[in-house]
C-alpha cells in the first residue's frame, strides 16, 4: 500500500510543503545509507576515494577531505547535502550527480554498490505521495512534465537505448543538464544523441544536418515528407541555441527558454521512439 492510500485511509490531507520536506529528509537518509553500505562493504578504501573525488569533481567543489592526526580522511557523502527547508532542489541535483559519480567509478566491478543506491532512490520516489515534478526514471532523475510523454518519449526510450550505449548516454546527459538548468549543454547532447542513433540506423558517418542523412531517415521511417521540414529546423536550432555553436556575433552565448528547451527533448524523444521502434518491428520480421 503506497503513503497516499495510507494517508486516505485514515482521512489525513496531504500538505505539499511538508511533503517536499519528509522528502529531502528522505534523500539525506537515502545518502546515510549509501555511504554505510560502502563502508561497511569492505571495498571502502579503495572505493570511497574514487566516487568522492568523482562526485567532487562533478559538483565543482575542491573540499572534499581533511586531515587528522596526519593522515588525509575523506568527507561523508552526506556533507554535501543540506537539511534546511530550502534545500530541496540543491539536493535533487546533488543526488543526480552522486547517480552519475557512482555509474563511473562503481559499475561494473562494484555494480551492487550502485544497485543499492537505484533501490534506496527508487523508493524515495515511490514513497512520495505527492506530485514533486520530478522523476526517477530507475538510472537518473528527470524533471517532469507532461506525464504520458514523460514515459513515451523519456523512460520507454532510456530503457530501449541499452543496446546503444552511446546515444543512450548522451540522451541521459541531456536530461542531467536540463534538470540543472544548462539548457544549451541540453540540446547540445539532444541532438548529439539522435545523430547517433541516426548514423547506426543508416549505416552512415554523415552528420544529422547533411540534407541527404534527413532526407534518408525521413524515407526510411516512412514519414510524410513534412516531417523533412521538421528535421531541418530541429537541426537550425541546434546550431542556434546549443552550447556547441549557439552564439551571437558578439561571441556571447544566446538566451534559451525553458520551453524551447522542453520542446527540443521531446522532439529528439520522438524521433528516437520512431527509430528505435522501426529497428525492432524489422527484427521480428526476420
Amino acid at each position: 500500500m503506497t503513503l497516499s492510500k495510507i494517508y486516505q485511509q485514515l482521512g489525513w490531507n496531504v500538505k505539499y510543503e511538508d511533503e517536499v520536506k519528509k522528502f529531502n529528509n528522505r534523500i539525506l537518509i537515502t545518502v546515510d545509507n549509501f555511504h554505510s553500505k560502502v563502508y561497511e562493504g569492505g571495498d571502502y578504501e579503495y572505493i570511497y576515494p574514487r566516487l568522492i573525488k568523482e562526485f567532487a569533481f562533478l559538483l565543482g567543489e575542491s573540499e572534499y577531505y581533511g586531515y587528522s592526526l596526519g593522515e588525509k580522511n575523506y568527507f561523508e557523502l552526506i556533507r554535501f547535502f543540506e537539511g534546511e527547508e530550502d534545500t530541496f532542489l540543491t539536493n535533487i541535483k546533488n543526488l543526480t550527480l552522486l547517480l552519475e559519480a557512482a555509474r563511473k567509478t562503481l559499475v561494473v566491478r562494484y555494480s551492487k554498490y550502485y544497485t543499492f543506491l537505484l533501490g534506496e532512490i527508487k523508493k524515495v520516489f515511490e514513497i512520495t505521495p505527492v506530485d514533486i515534478g520530478y522523476l526517477f526514471t530507475g538510472e537518473t532523475i528527470i524533471k517532469k512534465g507532461a506525464t504520458a510523454l514523460d514515459e513515451k518519449l523519456i523512460i520507454e526510450n532510456l530503457t530501449w537505448l541499452a543496446d546503444y550505449p552511446n546515444a543512450k548516454q548522451l540522451f541521459e546527459n541531456s536530461l542531467k543538464h536540463y534538470l540543472t538548468k544548462h539548457y544549451q549543454d541540453a540540446i547540445t547532447n539532444a541532438y548529439s544523441s539522435l545523430e547517433s542513433l541516426a548514423k547506426t540506423y543508416l549505416s552512415s558517418d554523415k552528420r544529422l544536418d547533411a540534407d541527404e542523412i534527413r532526407n534518408n531517415l525521413v524515407k526510411n521511417l516512412g514519414l510524410e515528407d513534412d516531417w523533412k521540414q521538421l528535421l531541418h529546423y530541429y537541426c537550425k536550432l541546434a546550431h542556434e541555441f546549443s552550447s556547441r555553436h549557439g552564439k551571437k556575433e558578439t561571441g556571447e552565448k544566446s538566451d534559451l527558454p525553458l520551453e524551447l528547451t522542453e520542446f527540443y527533448i521531446y522532439v529528439t524523444g520522438t524521433f528516437i521512439r520512431l527509430i528505435i521502434q522501426k529497428i525492432n518491428s524489422k527484427s521480428i520480421n526476420t
